[in-house]
């Protein structure tokens, strides 16, 4: 998901403040992981961080995350069984279609590295699927506002991540130096709703942003959108939204001590190995 994505799963999240994230109270600091590009180090530690808004805001992104990835119920394992990838199949036949109009039409930046994987690439189109529904059925212009208002605002000055990130002790996979200005930038730019994520789209499968581009992908989206169709999308959406609610309904470790239930798969998987090689016959 992206911005307008996990606005709405987040909403009804148990964060301290009750920010209105439809109106775009601290939308940026809900998409920290995404700003960061810091799931890996989210996943390990967020759980635990549940001393301010901010922290709490950070939990609902990334449950959020999980449940799309990895299904509703958390066993502590990454195992990719979640909706965006039961559902990409009938998005990645069309893999080689989607880059050969790209590049057949010159819409690559000269800097853009390879093409995303079939899979990666599949699964990020069927998770902003999700976006382009809700983008298409609610008013999204408040939220625009403010998204463009905190990143232009984050782009200019950008001292509380950086605080956020000395703090956290947190390791974002992609360098700071460029990857808060490269998502900010985007937001920043974007004219109706549903470019927040149509522009994000660009960036990261490193596209030019002109509006033959952004059409070109809106029309992608909802095409995806027809193929799943409206009553499986608001099922998913209403599956995230729920869990979001009652994380630790489902498994969600969002404290120390119920962390400590939920065993390290690798220390298990170590133990039974050893088991299996003491065990006779």
């Amino acid at each position: 998901m992206y911005v307008i994505g996990h606005v709405v799963t987040a909403a009804a999240a148990p964060v301290a403040g009750r920010p209105d994230l439809r109106r775009g109270e601290r939308v940026i600091e809900l998409m920290l992981p995404d700003l960061l590009s810091c799931h890996d180090w989210a996943y390990a530690h967020s759980w635990y961080r549940q001393e301010r808004t901010r922290d709490q805001l950070v939990v609902a992104h990334m449950v959020g995350d999980a449940v799309v990835h990895f299904g509703r119920r958390w066993d502590g394992e990454h195992r990719k069984r979640g909706w965006a990838y039961r559902t990409m199949g009938q998005v990645a036949r069309r893999y080689q279609h989607f880059w050969d109009t790209v590049d057949d039409n010159g819409w690559r930046l000269p800097e853009a590295g390879p093409p995303d994987s079939r899979r990666g690439w599949a699964h990020t189109l069927c998770e902003y699927a999700l976006d382009q529904w809700l983008a298409d059925n609610g008013d999204w212009d408040e939220l625009l506002a403010a998204c463009r208002e905190q990143a232009a605002g984050t782009l200019a000055d950008r001292a509380w991540v950086d605080a956020y990130v000395e703090a956290g002790t947190v390791t974002p996979s992609k360098p700071l130096a460029t990857q808060p200005a490269r998502y900010c930038g985007a937001i920043s730019r974007a004219c109706r709703p549903d470019e927040i994520h149509l522009r994000g789209l660009a960036v990261k499968f490193g596209l030019v942003e002109s509006s033959e581009v952004l059409e070109w992908l809106r029309g992608w989206v909802r095409g995806i959108v027809r193929g799943v169709g409206a009553q499986e999308l608001d099922a998913v959406v209403t599956e995230i939204t729920e869990t979001v609610t009652e994380p630790w309904a489902h498994g969600y470790p969002t404290a120390v001590l119920s962390a400590a239930t939920i065993p390290d798969p690798a220390t298990a998987l170590a133990g039974q190995a050893a088991e299996r090689a003491v065990s006779p016959g």
